[in-house]
């Protein structure tokens, strides 16, 4: 019974893939094979859709339960080859003429069952699925498994990337043991059984169909008219279009002789073996298709006599389907789904028309909703052009995050901003030159939204005191809105954080920035700080995403980003699948190609959060916020109607550590990164060779909290002395100079207005050094400090202990001793940082975390190396 069954599912199949676990599933008792078959609901189906379908009536007279998938979501994704508003409708069609064709060869319907893509491909276990595959998929690997089913482009879209992985998905999320296709869909077939495993997936069977050439010899395709015959052609048109066919007398089926493969894959799979095939103009009955095939080459049948065979078969069954469409529903299903390019641009410029005049007396939002409830009461001309319809048919639909309804009613309810000039120059004071585009703003709006986003992939640390000190200061103001953006899942693709930590490591960076905040002197009622977790993985955003990179080259996306060749690989002993090694020299397409997909797609991810959330004002390191202007304004009104946001940028702590790098003979080059976020060396898993890398990492940054040392104070900032003592501190340099720049942006702000610095110095060195310019604002204080140390008034000695007293827990007014006052009490907070770094062999985490050969980018501290040439020192 397993042996006929087997026979009958792989009958006229070119290629099995997993055939040993076909025949165990096969000789289960009481067990079925699931398996599906998915189609792009792009072009009209062909009569070339008969080869699988007829694959699938015999897997359902072999017991197998079949799920016909109407990708739509592909589809969207595979160049843009449809508009969301019409791939509802094309779901529709292909779901009507699928059945048809099944009933045209007697298959009963209800043992089958029609899944629409959108229905589940935008639930959130599907949308973790995908960052799951994102973070550990090589761009190369993603670019092969699509090269045969992705429409090829000089600069194609990133889309095209995410098919393949999609693809693969749905054999877990619609549970089968096999997918079927065609033997084109291979990579991809390939691409699942490398990458799911990885998933902690069993791997599926791959049963492949061989594609039926067109009538002009290349494959049959829904998207080229000429090479196909459509299923609602005329029996006349049928005819016609086969007499044109190519039909070589020297070639066979399998190479590439269209009307000989209808013959072989259609018409004798639908003949009883014990009727035969009967020719016009042949006395002859063939009852296997390779006699029939001999005898054409040898030039016993004509071509003219396989033709008429075809076009007879192929219009038996096509009457079934035309009569069904003879129905009026259908029939204008037809014309709505596929209209005719007149149609099109008859109905994109008079609704063109019609929305330009009523943007004349109406804001857009108000157009938007007016042009729909007027739609009823309007001309017919004005609503309905051709089979193009003003109202757009019903489309994919996504839920929405529970906490981005709860942000809105909160923003929404909140007192308006009262004195919008007085707002207009704290702005100006926190970002100079910000004025005239943040007036354009309050011109139009009553309420704020200002984003941050930092992406936990370590330790909070003193430089995201910069950012949210000046966020700190404009929530004084009514109306204005602090939105912190704890980017876990985008800490997940840039392969910096295990899945299985995402959302403690959000939990614990969020506590300590909350904190941070309110000690900086924020409104917390103002403050709503999400983690990406908490509505990335919803329908309308994953929507949205997909929107997005249906639009955006890759190329785009690589200019955006910020690639480095040490980023596109992973170091250590735990490599993803797609770790093709280190990548030396200047990025270039070959770096890239060895870049993990989520790293590429991160500028598309970060601008869906920015439209979002709503976003009016996003602050960010000046490299990145220039970045983010630039990727908006190519793509952003495209993708949607909201107004563009405004990116302003805020400075950055330098990293504690300079690398001094030789030139020439008695000259060097000194640059220093920006201070970067890492996991903290006593919590770093992987090999002990790492081990030494980790600790200078550590040396490089200031976390706020940290796992306490044994013996040591449980306070924020625990290791101040410590690394300010090893810290870079060159005697009169003071254009690399990352403890200068902690006083001048961390400490000077909380200093009064008119209050002098004072640096105690030994007598030896001078006494206390006291810095009080006439004008003693903080611009004119830090340029007289400034000066003290290029001129060695102030030595590195003294100023790596004033700035040490400065941040101590004992002194009442710094920092740390305010973010004490605010962070949860010690055990609770402890608790909350064990769970975001668990402790080596602690069991918490299924993947070891891996030290990159550069410090951690948290996702704001994109900035180029700062470097100083100097001769002789």
């Amino acid at each position: 019974m397993a042996d006929a069954k087997h026979q009958l599912i792989v009958r006229n199949l070119q290629e099995v893939v997993g055939d040993e676990e076909l025949r165990r599933i096969l000789q289960k008792p009481d067990t079925s094979l699931a398996v599906y078959w998915g189609t792009a609901t792009t072009g009209r189906p062909h009569v070339g859709y008969f080869v699988p379908v007829i694959k699938l009536a015999d897997m359902l007279h072999a017991g197998c339960k079949v799920i016909i998938l109407f990708a739509d979501l592909h589809a969207y994704l595979d160049n843009m080859k449809a508009p969301w508003p019409l791939l509802r409708l094309r779901t529709q069609y292909y779901e009507s003429v699928i059945k048809g064709m099944l009933k045209s060869i007697k298959v009963p319907l209800e043992q089958l069952v029609f899944v629409r893509g959108a229905d589940y491909q935008l639930a959130e276990p599907y949308s973790q699925d995908v960052y799951r595959l994102l973070a550990i998929t090589s761009v190369r690997d993603a670019r092969k498994a699509g090269a045969e089913v992705v429409k090829q482009v000089s600069n194609p879209l990133v889309s095209g990337l995410l098919y393949p992985l999609l693809q693969a998905l749905d054999e877990v999320h619609l549970r089968v043991d096999a997918q079927f296709g065609g033997v084109d869909q291979r990579k991809i077939f390939m691409f699942a059984e490398k990458y799911l495993p990885h998933l902690k997936q069993r791997k599926r069977v791959h049963l492949m169909n061989p594609m039926v050439p067109g009538l002009a010899g290349a494959k049959m395709s829904s998207s080229e008219a000429d090479s196909k015959i459509d299923l609602l052609d005329s029996p006349a048109d049928v005819e016609h279009k086969l007499s044109g066919a190519l039909c070589p007398p020297s070639m066979s089926a399998d190479q590439g002789n269209g009307v000989l493969s209808f013959l072989k894959y259609v018409v004798f799979p639908l003949t009883p073996p014990d009727v035969g095939l009967s020719l016009s103009g042949c006395s002859k009955t063939y009852k296997d298709y390779t006699a029939l095939e001999l005898d054409y080459l040898s030039g016993s049948v004509s071509a003219e006599s396989l033709k008429d065979a075809v076009a007879k078969c192929l219009n038996e069954r096509l009457d079934v389907i035309r009569a069904d469409f003879q129905d009026e529903h259908l029939a204008n299903l037809a014309k709505r789904a596929y209209p005719s390019t007149a149609d099109i641009v008859t109905a994109s410029s008079s609704k063109w028309m019609l929305t330009r005049w009523f943007d004349v007396i109406l804001k857009n939002y108000w157009v938007r909703s007016l042009g729909h409830l007027l739609a009823p009461f309007l001309p017919s001309f004005l609503t309905n052009f051709g089979h193009v319809s003003l109202d757009e048919p019903e489309t994919v639909t996504g839920s929405k995050s529970d906490v981005f309804k709860v942000m809105d009613d909160a923003i929404n309810n909140s007192p308006v901003i009262k004195d919008k000039e007085a707002v207009l120059s704290a702005f100006e004071e926190e970002f100079p030159n910000s004025r005239p585009e943040v007036s354009v703003i309050l011109s139009r709006l009553d309420r704020l939204r200002c984003l941050w986003s930092m992406t936990p992939s370590g330790l909070p640390h003193l430089g995201h005191s910069i950012p949210l000190r000046k966020l700190a200061h404009l929530s004084q103001f009514d109306g204005v809105h602090v939105i912190i953006l704890v980017n876990n899942v985008a800490a997940h693709l840039e392969d910096n954080v295990p899945w299985d930590l995402v959302v403690a490591r959000g939990e614990f960076c969020r506590t300590v920035l909350n904190s941070l905040f309110v000690a900086l002197g924020g409104r917390s009622h103002q403050l709503i700080c999400l983690l990406g977790s908490e509505f990335q993985y919803s329908g309308d955003y994953m929507l949205n995403f997909y929107r997005l990179v249906s639009l955006v080259p890759e190329a785009d996306c690589v200019a955006a980003s910020d690639f480095s060749p040490k980023a596109t690989s992973n170091d250590g002993d735990q490599q993803s699948p797609g770790d093709l090694g280190d990548a030396e020299g200047p990025v270039a397409s070959g770096s890239v190609e060895r870049c993990l997909l989520g790293r590429l797609l991160l500028p598309c991810t970060d601008l869906v959060d920015t439209v979002y959330l709503g976003a009016d004002v996003r602050i960010a390191s000046p490299t990145r916020a220039q970045a983010r202007r630039i990727f908006q304004q190519k793509f952003v009104s495209s993708f949607t109607q909201t107004n563009e946001t405004v990116h302003l940028s805020h400075p950055m702590l330098l990293s504690l550590q300079a690398e001094t790098v030789p030139l020439s003979p008695g000259s060097q080059e000194i640059t220093a990164q920006p201070m970067r976020t890492c996991v903290p060396a006593s919590r770093f898993q992987g090999p002990p060779t790492a081990q030494t890398l980790a600790n200078q990492l550590e040396d490089c940054v200031l976390p706020l909290v940290e796992p306490a040392i044994p013996g040591a104070e449980k306070v924020p900032l625990a290791s101040v002395k410590r690394r300010l003592k090893r810290a870079f501190c060159q005697p009169g340099n003071v254009t690399i100079n990352p403890v200068l720049d902690i006083y001048r942006l961390v400490l000077l702000p909380d200093l009064p207005a008119g209050s002098p610095i004072i640096i105690n110095r030994s007598e030896k060195n001078g006494g206390p050094l006291r810095i009080c310019p006439t004008n003693a604002d903080t611009e004119s204080r830090w340029n007289e400090l400034r000066n003290s140390f290029a001129q060695m008034l102030l030595h590195p000695g003294d100023l790596k202990p004033a700035v040490e007293e400065a941040l101590s827990f004992r002194n009442p007014d710094s920092i740390s001793a305010r973010l004490s006052r605010a962070l949860p009490p010690w055990p609770e907070l402890s608790k909350l940082l064990d769970a975001a770094f668990p402790a080596p062999n602690s069991g918490s985490s299924k993947t070891k975390q891996k030290p990159k050969n550069t410090p951690l980018s948290n996702g704001e501290d994109t900035v180029s190396s700062v470097k100083q040439n100097t001769k002789g020192t």
